[in-house]
């Protein structure tokens, strides 16, 4: 039988589109003449003329100059008869030197004027005079200009203006005539006698001269030179020159002048591997590099290039180029990827995609192969031939014929114009939003208290205010002399544009309009300020936000949902008006107030302006959002195979792959904020938890690809189709990318939380808001929870009580995993620790179920299924009780000191809230028993004192009942004021050997002398000497570093008293941000409470120790107590 014929993969193929940049070789297909264009090269030198009038005369003139290039420069640049080629290359360096980069671009054209006036002789002899040519100074402005022999700083003709000036005269040598080229070449060996640099010239413009490619390559090599090895880059034919070559070369050169490369890749073709191996795997880390040099790599025909790329294949950046050399050489894939370790998931999915696409090929191939990778192939192929699909009759028709697909009719719009939205501006604050706009706590307090704001304000006038000045000034002045000057500010560079310009609304209302608008306008984030506003300049501004910029795209639609009417009736006319931007992003804006439920609003707006535009905007209502497109389809990237994804399984069996990739397509159409609704008929079709588990492969593929910005809907998809298993797992990136320079993206996973909305969501955000090392992530985070609980219309920590999941936990706070033959209950300690124990009884129910009790022996760990377990019941628990291990961890530090902080700071709770949040809550009551709970009258006064016992009623000191009504307020009390009652409720607690969570009985109390509490200073901690590491502590206990000022330096320590009073702990010499071991010691300078900030007015306005309340000293002494020991 004759074997089947393979595909030819051993052949070199050059991509077109290294064409653009190569430079040319003789004899290359396709190479065509190219006629110089002497007019445009006269106009460039008249150019650089103008723009460096008389610099290049002046090196040429200079008393330094070598007298041979003087002359011959002088008499070439000043257009004196029969120029020589030195003074062509002299005046070629000689603009170089001087003109600005803007300019660089065009100094090739200097070629053209060469080979236009003087002819390719000419040219080329001033090519070799350019490469022996240079500045003595090379960093003076004007240097002069000499012969050169030796390869230093001084040398630039490895530059890129340079280069592509030489390489156009090697162009013109590379399509001459046979005789003309041999004439030419006999006049480049006449140079090859003398420099090093000549030689390089000479075999520079004629690469196919080989002997002369030998032997420069070898000279290059002994120099040592890494400039002269980037030009013989563009000479070298052989892998024996190509090794010999790459210690020397610097590869960035190769990312500011692609034609390096490119003339090397098809000089060289296989033989590069050597060089490619160690310029792409070597800088991974860099993403230009990888960009530049894997797809180089992975264009090598040869087993070797693609192994390389296999062993590296987890790396950032390199599954997508193993992906695009599999689909160029399928049959070396397989063939390798059959040889890999099984274990290996990434190349096991790889070869099993490569398998799908290539079926027959695949079939082919099975005869060459070792038998074990023939065996692992016909494994794939049978596996593949027994799935079975789900029939397209099964499939809703937008998985089988989606409207992307089909040719669709465009109806043409009709465009409307003359109309114009005359409404006015209008000022629309939701419930106590001003109140807390008036409260935003800005970083410029600390330098606004105390200033003096008529100088200020008299300098504004007289135009030398600071641009700093400014938005404190409206922000913390008064309003005697803000209300006056507000309506001519034009906000510019401002620190927190955000909140400070909340602050001025707040402050001035609607004359501050004119101001916030064109903080907006210049400043994306100001657009936060704007959203109690109405008008059609902010409606414009809004639907230009949404449409163009994802940072501030969830301001803008918060501002089109809260404002469906004013927005619809300032957008209409934009939205039937001319073609164009401005309309698009007017249709986009009123399709966003469409899909919030404010259809017939805007029916009612469009009516306003009559029948005929209500005609127009009726379409953009009604038609089916299905088929509402974006102008271009995205094309689904090579990583983002559906056969390397996940299978996704609907009723009727697995998804077929071209259905698969519409769900893609639908995924790269969707933005976080506007999903495309077709991915709810895909919910509705497939299995959720198949689904998430797609989402998060194909954020997992995002992320080997080096996630690209272009491509990130592949991150954003997980809004769309995640569930709490994506949350935990996105959660610990979202806390660490802002250490690795990702903060934009961490913000994005906020979003995504958000979206995904369900209690785990939730929770991670809530604990990211209270606990994370990055300022920025975390106020970004509250900023969210902001949102989420005035949609509910709570405080922040109600809504923290309410965030909670149960976990699936039973009423008495546990959880019984069902093993099939086997039941195991799990348990939760004082830490909040869960424990597993075996139930104690199983019997076999009628129905074939089981029962257990709960008194079993504890286990070191849940056991794994074993073999005797229910294949499906075991697997499922035990990755149940994973999952839930993840999930408590997350929460137990944190609700532990949120329930210390609350005794800290006197939180309380209503009765039935504590009854139904704390006490019903299956997993925080086993903190909540281990407490002692107070009762407080209307003036905050303890009445009575009760713990929850066991079985979840309330016991006094003396164990007898309490009752506790749903209007009662309940706190945890703070042992400085159970007074006699401290040593009962201990001896309770001992008795029933309940440990506490935190400290409490047992915490320390502390309490000023009689002398300090008429002082305004916390004395006895002056001048104590303490490790800055160990000052770092009080960030556990609540406190904050204080604002970073100039040159990264903190100053203090604050920490929240009320929402005008801090205790700050003033320190020297203070801390540097990013380093904060670079002052080992701190001297704690002041310990005091007054407004926020103050640093440089610390000993003004300062509060009496006396004044605080006790349970706030006793818990300051202790903080500062635990750091200072």
């Amino acid at each position: 039988m004759t074997a089947p014929a393979l595909p030819d993969e051993d052949t070199f193929v050059v991509q077109p589109a290294w064409l653009r940049y190569r430079y040319a070789r003789r004899g290359e297909p396709g190479l065509k003449p190219r006629v110089p264009d002497g007019q445009k090269a006269r106009a460039a030198v008249a150019e650089f003329a103008s723009a460096m009038p008389g610099r290049v005369r002046t090196m040429l003139e200079h008393p330094l100059t070598d007298p041979a290039i003087a002359e011959a420069g002088l008499a070439f640049h000043l257009g004196q008869p029969d120029p020589s080629p030195i003074g062509a290359a002299a005046s070629a360096q000689g603009w170089y030197r001087v003109l600005s980069y803007s300019h660089h671009e065009k100094l090739p054209l200097l070629a053209d004027l060469w080979l236009a006036e003087h002819g390719l002789r000419f040219a080329v002899r001033a090519v070799v005079e350019l490469f022996s040519m240079t500045v003595s100074k090379p960093y003076e402005s004007v240097s002069p200009l000499i012969f050169t022999d030796v390869v230093d700083q001084r040398f630039r003709m490895h530059q890129r203006p340079l280069l592509d000036l030489a390489a156009r005269v090697r162009h013109a040598l590379a399509t001459a005539p046979e005789e003309e080229y041999r004439e030419i070449v006999a006049v480049l060996a006449a140079q090859r006698d003398s420099t090093v640099l000549r030689r390089v010239a000479t075999s520079f413009l004629a690469p196919t001269e080989a002997s002369w490619v030998e032997a420069d390559t070898a000279e290059i090599v002994a120099t040592g030179s890494g400039e002269l090895a980037l030009i013989a880059l563009t000479t070298v034919t052989t892998r024996e020159q190509v090794e010999l070559i790459i210690p020397p070369v610097q590869p960035w050169w190769m990312l500011q002048n692609p034609a390096l490369l490119y003339t090397f890749l098809i000089g060289t073709r296989a033989g590069a591997f050597p060089a490619l191996r160690v310029w792409a795997l070597t800088n991974l880390d860099a993403a230009e590099y990888a960009k530049r040099f894997l797809p180089a790599l992975g264009a090598v025909p040869t087993d070797e290039a693609f192994q390389a790329l296999l062993d590296r294949v987890d790396e950032r950046f390199v599954l997508p180029e193993v992906q695009a050399a599999a689909g160029r050489f399928p049959a070396r894939a397989i063939r390798l990827l059959a040889l890999q370790p099984p274990a290996k998931r990434t190349l096991a999915e790889l070869l099993n995609a490569v398998v799908l696409a290539n079926q027959r090929l695949a079939i082919d191939l099975l005869g060459t192969l070792p038998e074990a990778s023939a065996s692992r192939v016909r494994d794939l192929l049978d596996r593949a031939a027994d799935v079975a699909e789900a029939p397209a009759g099964s499939l809703p028709p937008l998985l089988v014929s989606p409207p992307w697909s089909v040719k669709r009719t465009i109806r043409k719009p009709k465009v409307i114009t003359g109309l114009v939205c005359d409404d006015p501006v209008a000022l629309d604050w939701a419930s106590g939003e001003a109140d807390a706009w008036s409260k935003v706590r800005l970083e410029e307090s600390s330098w606004a208290v105390n200033q003096d704001w008529a100088a200020i304000l008299a300098a504004a006038k007289k135009g030398r205010n600071s641009w700093y000045n400014s938005g404190p000034f409206f922000a913390f002045a008064p309003l005697s002399m803000t209300l006056p000057a507000i309506g001519r500010w034009q906000p510019r560079d401002l620190w927190e544009p955000g909140d400070l310009m909340r602050v001025v609304v707040a402050r001035h209302g609607i004359v501050a309009y004119p101001a916030a608008l064109f903080a907006a306008q210049g400043m994306p984030q100001a657009a936060a300020a704007l959203l109690p506003f109405t008008s059609p300049e902010v409606a414009t501004l809004m639907a230009d936000r949404y449409a163009r910029l994802k940072s501030v795209r969830s301001i803008a639609l918060a501002w089109l949902q809260r404002h469906p009417v004013s927005g619809a009736r300032a957008l209409i006319p934009a939205a039937v008006g001319k073609p164009g931007p401005e309309r698009r992003n007017a249709e986009r804006a009123l399709l966003a107030i469409v899909a919030a439920g404010y259809a017939d609003e805007v029916r009612m707006a469009a009516r306003s302006y009559g029948e005929e535009v209500a005609t127009e905007i009726e379409p953009l209502i009604t038609t089916d959002p299905l088929d509402r497109l974006p102008a271009k389809i995205p094309v689904v990237p090579d990583w983002a195979d559906a056969a390397m994804l996940p299978r996704l399984q609907t009723g009727a069996g697995a998804l077929p792959l071209d259905s698969v990739r519409h769900v893609l397509t639908m995924l790269a159409m969707s933005r976080l904020a506007e999903p495309y609704p077709g991915l709810d008929v895909v919910k509705g079709v497939v299995d959720r938890r198949g689904l998430a588990e797609f989402g998060w492969a194909l954020f997992r593929r995002w992320q080997a690809a080096g996630m690209p910005a272009k491509e990130a809907w592949a991150f954003e998809a997980l809004a769309h189709v995640g569930d709490d298993d994506v949350v935990r797992g996105l959660t610990p990136l979202i806390r660490a990318w802002p250490g690795e320079g990702g903060h934009t993206r961490a913000v994005t996973g906020l979003e995504i939380l958000s979206t995904i909305g369900t209690d785990v969501a939730l929770m991670h955000l809530h604990g990211i808001a209270q606990k994370v090392k990055f300022k920025g992530l975390k106020d970004r985070a509250n900023e969210k929870m902001a949102e989420v609980a005035a949609a509910l219309k709570l405080r922040p920590e109600q809504l923290a009580d309410r965030l909670l999941p149960d976990f699936g936990l039973d009423g008495s706070g546990s959880l019984t995993l069902d093993y099939g033959s086997r039941r195991f209950v799990v348990g939760f300690d004082e830490q909040l620790k869960p424990f597993v124990r075996e139930a104690a009884s199983v019997r076999s129910g009628v129905d074939g179920g089981v029962a257990a009790g709960e008194g079993g022996k504890t286990l070191k760990a849940l056991p794994k299924p074993g073999v005797k377990d229910d294949a499906e019941l075991a697997p499922e628990a035990y990755r149940r009780f994973s999952g839930l291990k993840k999930d408590v961890r997350t929460v137990a530090g944190d609700q532990i000191r949120r329930l210390e902080t609350a005794m800290v700071n006197g939180r309380r709770w209503s009765g039935a809230e504590f009854a139904q949040y704390l006490v019903g809550h299956p997993l925080l009551v086993h903190i909540v028993r281990r407490l002692v709970w107070g009762v407080y009258d209307e003036r905050g006064a303890l009445t009575a004192t009760l713990r929850v016992a066991e079985d979840r009623t309330f016991a006094g000191v003396d164990d007898e009942p309490v009752t506790v009504a749903e209007s009662a307020v309940l706190g945890v009390v703070h042992p400085i004021t159970l007074g006699d009652a401290l040593p009962r409720w201990a001896e309770v607690f001992a008795d029933y050997e309940l440990l506490q969570p935190f400290p409490q009985l047992g915490r320390e109390i502390f309490r000023l002398e009689p002398a300090e509490r008429e002082q305004t200073e916390l004395l006895r901690f002056k001048n104590v000497k303490v490790p800055t590491t160990k000052l770092l502590g009080l960030e556990r206990r609540g406190w904050r570093r204080g604002d970073v000022g100039d040159g990264g330096h903190q100053g203090w320590f604050e920490r929240d008293l009320t929402d005008d009073l801090m205790m700050m702990v003033y320190m020297d010499p203070g801390m540097a941000v990013g380093a904060v071991d670079y002052f080992p010691e701190q001297r704690l300078d002041q310990v005091a409470a007054h407004g926020p900030g103050a640093y440089w007015q610390r000993d003004r306005k300062s509060t009496k120790l006396g004044e605080l309340d006790e349970i706030t000293i006793s818990e300051i002494i202790r903080d500062l107590n635990e750091v200072t020991a």
